[in-house]
């Protein structure tokens, strides 16, 4: 049975996840989510759920449901882990998207694929503000492998017709990630002594929280050309660790003095970081939530964990 304008979302239990199929069901999405892991409050934002086993069962969901668009969230969403066990990481990405392609191909082939990328295919760009048509140069397994599925996008698309795009996402939060700097860094604001952070401080980021994400997806899904193309998905503002840092202790009532940096550096991390996101805004994409605001709604959270 087709259903009208209807979005699949493999991975839809995790935190991206999670913000996208309440997004898409708050817009009026038919929205069915499946994952690999029994779901937790993510269930809440789907209209459908369903715990699959992917390689054998992907196929007969896009059967029953021809859905749209497809998003693919699934993987290993850690550099460091990508470093530790690169074949874990490919199998959990590449290997993964390779047979969501094909079971598209073979069984859906009207379903439009936004496949969820990462700056991490950039490296350490030479120029900022980054244009997506700047060559992929990634410094970890994690970024190679995003890559990877970048171009098999474009393989499909380019060989079978595959309708592809993919979304080279900055550095995502928002309330329920309990990972990277903004969980770090809590966590750390809660121990007495010294908060220590790795670099200096002077280390940049693009952050986008999680429901912009979330709204850029859907302008992607609704806008793009579908040729197997690339679109930054952030904010467009730099901004320093350090700035970030001392808005999270300033929620805690902590002295900045109490604030230091080891100014040893983290293999696979790039050292600055800022999108050009004219792509994405011509497809009507507006970010709605500043840093600030982001920030103060995450600590609010993690302090009612």
């Amino acid at each position: 049975m087709k259903y009208p304008e209807t979005v699949l979302i493999v991975g839809a239990s995790g935190f991206l996840g999670t913000a996208i199929s309440r997004y898409c069901v708050n817009q009026g999405l038919s929205t069915i989510g499946i994952d690999i892991a029994a779901p937790d409050a993510s269930i809440a934002y789907t209209s459908f759920y369903r715990t699959v086993q992917l390689e054998f069962e992907l196929g007969p969901v896009l059967a029953e449901y021809l859905p749209t668009y497809l998003i693919n969230l699934a993987g290993n969403a850690d550099v460091g882990k990508s470093l530790l066990d690169p074949r874990d990481d490919f199998r959990r990405s590449a290997d993964l998207f390779s047979m969501i392609l094909d079971q598209v191909r073979r069984t859906s082939i009207d379903t439009k694929i936004l496949f969820a990328s990462s700056a991490a295919v950039y490296g350490q760009p030479k120029r900022l503000p980054i244009h997506e048509s700047e060559m992929p140069q990634p410094i970890s397994p994690y970024g190679y492998h995003k890559w990877m599925c970048e171009l098999m996008a474009r393989e499909y698309s380019a060989i079978y017709g595959v309708k592809t795009a993919s979304a080279r996402i900055f550095s995502a939060y928002g309330s329920g990630l309990k990972k990277q700097i903004f969980w770090d860094l809590c966590q750390k604001c809660c121990s007495a002594g010294l908060i220590e952070l790795s670099g200096d401080g002077s280390e940049s980021r693009d952050f986008i929280h999680a429901e912009d994400i979330a709204n850029a997806a859907l302008c992607i899904l609704r806008g793009a050309a579908y040729n197997g193309e690339s679109y930054n998905v952030a904010s467009g503002q730099e901004i320093t660790i350090s700035t970030l840092a001392h808005l999270i202790i300033n929620q805690f009532g902590i002295s900045p003095e109490q604030l230091v940096f080891s100014h040893k550096g983290r293999a696979g991390d790039p050292r600055n970081w800022r999108a050009d996101i004219t792509q994405l805004q011509s497809l009507g994409f507006v970010p709605t939530i500043d840093l600030s605001r982001g920030t103060t709604e995450y600590v609010e959270w993690f302090k009612k964990q």
